[in-house]
């Protein structure tokens, strides 16, 4: 069965039974088909049997954010079934939401479902950009995706702190292809803060888009400081020179007094409008006191990014401190 179409297919078996509506013997009115989950950008359908058989009736979907749903309008039962469909919205609210059917003197009834979809953001954290790139294995028939979030933290007072980021990856029917979870210590106040990183996909299924998550454990007051980079340059694989092999640069240690001890790096590749298109990760060991400097060559899932789309990369640091000993 093709990706999520159980919306119409398997739901309608998640939904069992024909449910009943407000009368258990000799009804007037019962949910004929009702969703258990419905998935951002898919279609979604309600309908019900009623009688007298061409009552009218209408429909109301109130989602988790207490939203409603628009363009619902009343209709006439043919045959004693009215039915409604609609699209969901990419961005709808995710979580509980309450389908609410009235047919007038034939009686109303309601049904929860579930709305799934990757814009439940706790953390209050911005996903500014986000983007990949999918090259087939050549031994397998498997495929390996780089991607890149960049994530925006609105707050000019309070560093995120303990961020996961979760990116699903999704065919063109919003099916799961396979998930990638990334860890954040700090997302500064008032700054962005650059993911990459890459998955490993058993088939070669083109991935249509990501679905990102992000939840953020707490907010405190901001003292986080992120050192510097400069000189940062992509560099193509020596092996493979139609892809890029590593990100270089230099990691500066800019605090006034504490020894850096090491860094994780985090890197967003874009091409020349600004578009993601993947990343990936290093890290620096290297004890550095305050104004000194230390190259880095960043590896870690860039293979499958064409070097020649490459414009510029962006580069977050994860630091580790040391304070001077007395």
């Amino acid at each position: 069965m093709h990706a999520r179409t159980y919306l119409l297919a398997a739901a309608a078996i998640t939904a069992a039974a024909i449910l009943p509506g407000s009368a258990a013997a000799g009804w007037t009115l019962r949910f004929s088909f009702v969703p258990e989950q419905v998935y951002q950008g898919l279609p979604a359908a309600v309908s019900v049997l009623v009688k007298p058989a061409n009552a009218r009736c209408s429909l109301r979907v109130r989602y988790a954010d207490g939203s409603m749903q628009g363009s619902l309008h009343p209709v006439r039962a043919s045959s004693g079934r009215a039915a409604w469909k609609w699209t969901m919205a990419l961005f709808a609210p995710p979580g509980a939401a309450h389908a609410f059917v009235s047919c007038g003197q034939s009686g109303s009834l309601s049904h929860a479902f579930t709305v799934v979809g990757g814009t439940v953001r706790p953390s209050k954290l911005r996903v500014d950009a986000d983007g990949f790139s999918q090259r087939p294995d050549r031994y397998d028939a498997g495929s390996t995706v780089s991607y890149g979030v960049v994530l925006d933290n609105p707050s000019s007072t309070q560093d995120a702190q303990n961020v996961t980021v979760l990116v699903n990856f999704l065919d063109a029917g919003s099916r799961v292809l396979q998930t990638a979870t990334s860890r954040v210590t700090t997302v500064a106040a008032a700054a962005t803060f650059n993911v990459g990183g890459y998955a490993s996909l058993p088939s070669q299924t083109p991935v249509d888009r990501l679905e990102v998550v992000v939840q953020t454990d707490s907010f405190t007051a901001h003292t986080s400081h992120e050192p510097a980079v400069e000189n940062v340059h992509v560099v193509q694989s020596s092996f493979e020179p139609d892809w890029v092999g590593e990100v270089d640069g230099d990691v500066i240690n800019d605090d006034a007094k504490d020894t850096l001890d090491s860094a994780q790096l985090s890197i967003v590749l874009f091409d020349a409008t600004g578009k993601v298109l993947g990343g990936g990760t290093g890290f620096v060991l290297a004890s550095l006191p305050p104004g000194t400097r230390s190259y880095f060559s960043a590896s870690g899932g860039f293979s499958a990014v064409h070097f020649a789309e490459v414009s510029s990369a962006s580069v977050s640091v994860v630091p580790t401190y040391k304070a001077p000993s007395s």
